[in-house]
């Protein structure tokens, strides 16, 4: 007996399903794999171990295939996979960047603090990796604001709390995510810029960042904390609201005799899937991502006025950067 096979009538509805390579070290394609169910209209096709020894991380990505090298993706396997996905240090981020966008591929990348410059002209979709805007508290004020429920934004607070295993060495590093979530709130860079930091404790610093309309932002960073988890908390202060995000709504408290602690609960990376999903989203719509290579060159060109006025002891200013 032969079996007909008939078209899908909705097929022409159906989103396309995007191949994407990563390429990285074990624990981004452990990460990437605890969030793969959770993707839409996209899956792992190849992974690209940074290390010889991560080879078997690639297991994390279900189907996905392993290649040893990344000359071998960009070259034997070019066809085989739609967009890349690097989590490198700066310098190999930069290069590997600049390689896949050469071909068209849609890429997102972190750590790019020294490549701007080399992949402004790149010709294909390029998505600076900024995870801290995607986690749902901070979301959830930005929609504030964008709806106008806080009226215009007037004070940005953040604290940010950092054991020393997750404190990055390099000072711009460590403020970057917090210039950069800084201007987005407000819409664009800051006017002025001023910095304390007491050589006595360079692991504490706080700036504080003027916007228009006599915006501020008062931000401090400190580096010192014991081993164990950090804690984050922001609030926006706007003329008719406020909205705040902070590590409270991911901690619940146990007491059973003796000390209490603070438990973390799991989130499950909802700000890495959100991230992924808007560089998917992205391809498929054929439009530009949520996040820009503007975006972090803002965020950059502020980090370096801070450590300047830390440097100086004096106000910035005049140095927009939009």
């Amino acid at each position: 007996m032969s079996r007909e096979t008939f078209p899908d009538p909705n097929a022409a509805d159906k989103p396309k399903m995007i191949r994407l390579a990563l390429i990285g070290a074990s624990g981004a394609a452990e990460a990437y794999g605890a969030i793969r169910t959770r993707l839409h209209s996209a899956s792992w096709a190849i992974f690209v171990p940074l290390n010889d020894n991560d080879s078997p991380a690639g297991q994390s990505l279900g189907q996905a295939t392993t290649t040893k090298s990344t000359e071998a993706l960009f070259t034997e396997q070019a066809n085989d996979f739609d967009a890349v996905v690097i989590d490198a240090n700066p310098s190999q981020a930069t290069r590997l960047a600049k390689a896949a966008t050469a071909l068209g591929k849609p890429t997102l990348v972190g750590q790019l603090p020294g490549g701007l410059d080399v992949l402004s002209q790149a010709d294909a979709l390029l998505m600076p990796a900024h995870t801290w805007r995607f986690l749902p508290s901070i979301q959830a004020v930005k929609r504030s604001i964008d709806a106008g429920k806080l009226g215009e934004p007037c004070l940005l607070r953040i604290h940010r709390w950092l054991p020393p295993e997750s404190t990055p060495e390099s000072i711009a590093e460590r403020i970057l995510p917090d210039t950069d979530l800084a201007c987005w709130m407000f819409g664009g860079a800051p006017e002025k810029v001023w910095t304390l930091q007491s050589a006595a404790n360079p692991d504490y610093i706080q700036f504080h960042l003027g916007f228009a309309n006599d915006g501020m932002a008062m931000i401090d960073i400190a580096g010192s904390l014991p081993a164990g988890d950090g804690y984050f908390s922001l609030s926006m202060i706007g003329g008719t609201g406020a909205a705040y995000a902070d590590d409270h709504h991911n901690m619940n408290l146990l007491y059973s005799g003796g000390q209490p602690n603070a438990l973390r609960t799991n989130q499950g990376r909802a700000d890495l899937t959100g991230q992924l999903q808007e560089f998917v989203d992205a391809i498929g719509e054929q439009r530009e991502a949520a996040v820009t290579l503007a975006d972090s060159s803002r965020a950059a060109a502020v980090a370096a006025q801070v450590i300047e006025s830390a440097q100086t002891k004096q106000v910035i200013e005049g140095k927009e950067c939009n």
